[in-house]
């Protein structure tokens, strides 16, 4: 692996808009790309325990593993691209202060890194999350969103983008007009690290 990129941001902000941005062009300078999101350990874990997916119950499992040791998600995501072959690896939701210091390791091992903070008002998130309607959330309310906005694995996610080598504010309407922003980020400033 060449560069490990984590993309930081509140829910619903645009974050797997660029890491599919940054994918594609990526593909089209030849380089081979992984893709994973934290996430994806927590739904997985869900499914083991016959729990059923939604924010409420990945937020809790993460708050239980971070309980459990510091740094298990993290530890398992990065156990996941160890020997990942591919050219770049685009790590999405970055959320706990361990997910930055596994990110940022890997300059340790020879592998450029970057952070990329994606962010948005919480008013164009939660009008994104009405029009989305996945699994019922046109149906949350906008105390529930500001309370699940609230919880523990959302609060340091200011910070830590406050350390990000590329800021993306996506206030768009339209997406196409958010990706070309992530498209002259990937020019600037990924392109030449590889």
């Amino acid at each position: 692996m060449k560069l490990v990129i984590g993309i930081v941001g509140p829910p619903l902000a645009g974050k797997e808009t660029a890491a599919d941005a940054f994918a594609e062009l990526l593909g089209r300078d030849g380089f081979s790309v992984s893709r994973h999101r934290f996430s994806d350990v927590l739904r997985e874990t869900l499914d083991l325990w016959g729990m059923p997916h939604g924010r409420d119950n990945e937020q809790r499992l993460a708050q239980l593993m971070a309980r459990l040791a510091e740094g298990t998600l993290s530890r398992a995501v990065e156990h996941r691209i160890a020997n990942d072959a591919a050219d770049v690896g685009i790590l999405d939701g970055v959320r706990w202060f361990s997910d930055e210091e596994m990110i940022r390791s890997f300059a340790k091992r020879g592998i450029k890194n970057l952070l990329v903070y994606v962010l948005a008002s919480p008013d164009v998130r939660y009008e994104r999350l009405r029009r989305r309607n996945r699994a019922g959330e046109a149906s949350v309310t906008r105390a529930e969103f500001d309370r699940q906005m609230a919880a523990e694995n959302e609060t340091y996610i200011p910070e830590i983008g406050g350390r990000a080598d590329i800021k993306l504010m996506n206030e768009y309407a339209d997406v196409q007009d958010f990706r070309k922003d992530a498209a002259r980020a990937y020019q600037k400033t990924i392109r030449p690290l590889l």
